[in-house]
C-alpha cells in the first residue's frame, strides 16, 4: 500500500483460520489491505466452496467490460470483413460469462448465509453492485446492435420493455444504496474515488442506453424514451459533478490514492464520455423517430423544422465540451497509474482500464462523425483497437490471478472488510 494510503489508515484486528492479523484499512474502492504471509497461515489448499465466498460483485467488472468491447466494435467507423463477426462473438461470450457469474454468485450467497448482507453493507464491495446493472445495460445495447438487424418485429418491442424495468431497478438502485451509505457506513473524505459515484452509473446509462434504442422505436414510443433518457443522463452527471468536488480536493489535499486503487481512477473519464455519447445519440434520435416530423410539436417554437438541428448542433457542442474534461481525467488517471504500475498486482478493479474508456472511445468516434472529420475518426479507431487488446491483456491477467491465489482467496478481495 502507498504510503499517501498509510496515512489515512488505522488497524483493524481480522482472523483467518483461527490466526489473528492486523489489516489496513481503507475505504478505497480496489484498496485490499494485504498480507505477503497470508498463504503461510492457510494450511492446505482451499475448496472450491471456501473459494467461492470470496467470490463478490468485483467480478461483474469483468462482464461489463466485455460487453463494453462488444458495443464498441459495432461502432468502429474504419471496419474490416470479420468485424463485425467478432462483436457478435464477444457479445455471445459475455451472455455465456454473466450467466456463469451470477450462478456463481447465487451459490456464494446460498452456500454461505450472512455473505449477501454483508456485501451490500460492505462499501468496497457494494460500490461494486452497480456493475451488475451496469452490465444489463451494455447486454441491452449490444442486443440492440447486433440483435434487431438480424430479428424480427417482436424484439424492438422486448428492447423497450427491457428499456422501463431498468429504468426503475436504476431508480431504485441509485435511491436505495446511497441511503444504505449514508446509514450504514461513514466513508472518509480523504479516501474519496471516483468509484464513489457507481451507484449513481446505472441511472446515468438510462440516458445511454435511450440514445441506441430509441431510434428503433416508433415515434410515440422514442419521445418518451428520450425524455427519460435525457433526466436520468442529467441525474447522473449532477451527482458525478458533485463527486468531483470532493475527488479533486482529495488528491490536492491528500495526495494518489493507493497503489491498488489507481484504477479506479478512470472512472472517472465515465460520466462525462458517456454524457457526451448520450447527447450526441440522442440528437440523432430524434432526426431518426421523426419525432418532430408529424408526430409532436413544441410550445412556442415557430419554426419545428428547425429543431432536430439545434439539439444536433448543442449536442454536438456539449459533446466536445464534456469529451475534453474526460481526456484531463483520462490523462491524471494514465500518469498515476503508470506511476504505480510496477508495484501493484492484479486485481479486478483493473477492469476500471477498459469500461470507462468505452464511453471515452466512442464519443470520440461520433464527435469525428459529426465533424466530418476522418482523422479523428482514425483516433477513435485506434482508441478502440487498444481497448480491445488492452481487454484481452486484462482478462490473461484475470486467469493468471485465479490461478496464482491472487483473487476469490481470504483477504485477497472486495470482501476483505
Amino acid at each position: 500500500m502507498s504510503q499517501s494510503a498509510s496515512h489515512h489508515s488505522f488497524g483493524k484486528p481480522g482472523h483467518i483460520l483461527g490466526r489473528e492479523v492486523t489489516y489496513e484499512k481503507d475505504i478505497e474502492v480496489g484498496s485490499i489491505p494485504h498480507d505477503h504471509h497470508k498463504h503461510e497461515e492457510i494450511a492446505g489448499p482451499l475448496s472450491i466452496k471456501d473459494r467461492l465466498k470470496h467470490f463478490t460483485f468485483a467480478w461483474y467488472a469483468s462482464t461489463m467490460s466485455t460487453g463494453g468491447v462488444a458495443f464498441v466494435l459495432s461502432v468502429v467507423p474504419n471496419r474490416f470483413e470479420g468485424l463485425t463477426g467478432l462483436g457478435i462473438g464477444i457479445f455471445i461470450f459475455n451472455l455465456f460469462l454473466f450467466t456463469a457469474v451470477t450462478i456463481a454468485m447465487i451459490c456464494r450467497f446460498v452456500i454461505h448465509p450472512g455473505t449477501f448482507t454483508h456485501s451490500l453493507t460492505n462499501p468496497h464491495e457494494g460500490f461494486f453492485f452497480a456493475t451488475f446493472w451496469l452490465t444489463i445495460a451494455t447486454i441491452l445495447s449490444n442486443t440492440t446492435a447486433y440483435g434487431i438487424p438480424n430479428s424480427g418485429p417482436w424484439l424492438i418491442t422486448a428492447i423497450r420493455i427491457a428499456f422501463w424495468v431498468y429504468t426503475v431497478c436504476a431508480t431504485l438502485l441509485a435511491i436505495f444504496y446511497y441511503h444504505i451509505l449514508f446509514t450504514v457506513k461513514k466513508l472518509v473524505l480523504t479516501n474519496v474515488l471516483p468509484g464513489w459515484v457507481l451507484p449513481i452509473f446505472p441511472a446515468m446509462l438510462v440516458g445511454t442506453l435511450a440514445s441506441a434504442i430509441a431510434k428503433t422505436q416508433p415515434a410515440e414510443h422514442a419521445m418518451t424514451i428520450l425524455v427519460a433518457g435525457l433526466s436520468y443522463q442529467g441525474l447522473g452527471m449532477m451527482v458525478a459533478i458533485m463527486m468531483y468536488g470532493l475527488y479533486f480536493g482529495r488528491l490536492l489535499t491528500s495526495g494518489l490514492p493507493a497503489d491498488m486503487s489507481r484504477p479506479a481512477m478512470f472512472i472517472a473519464v465515465g460520466p462525462p464520455s458517456f454524457t457526451a455519447l448520450a447527447f450526441i445519440g440522442m440528437a440523432q434520435d430524434v432526426t431518426a423517430a421523426k419525432i418532430f416530423a408529424g408526430y409532436t410539436t413544441l410550445n412556442g417554437i415557430v419554426n419545428q423544422d428547425l429543431i432536430p438541428d439545434v439539439l444536433s448542433l448543442l449536442a454536438l457542442i456539449a459533446a466536445i465540451f464534456l469529451w475534453t474534461l474526460a481526456f484531463w481525467f483520462f490523462a491524471i488517471a494514465v500518469v498515476a497509474s503508470l506511476e504505480a504500475v510496477q508495484r501493484n498486482d492484479f486485481h479486478l478493479n483493473w477492469y476500471a482500464y477498459v469500461f470507462p474508456n468505452v464511453g471515452f472511445t466512442i464519443s470520440a468516434i461520433k464527435i469525428g462523425e459529426r465533424l466530418s472529420s476522418p482523422a479523428i475518426q482514425m483516433v477513435g479507431t485506434g482508441m478502440a483497437a487498444v481497448l480491445f487488446f488492452l481487454w484481452i491483456l486484462i482478462v490473461i491477467c484475470h486467469i493468471r490471478a485465479i490461478i496464482q491465489k491472487k483473487i476469490c482467496w481470504p483477504g485477497k478481495d472486495e470482501d476483505a472488510h
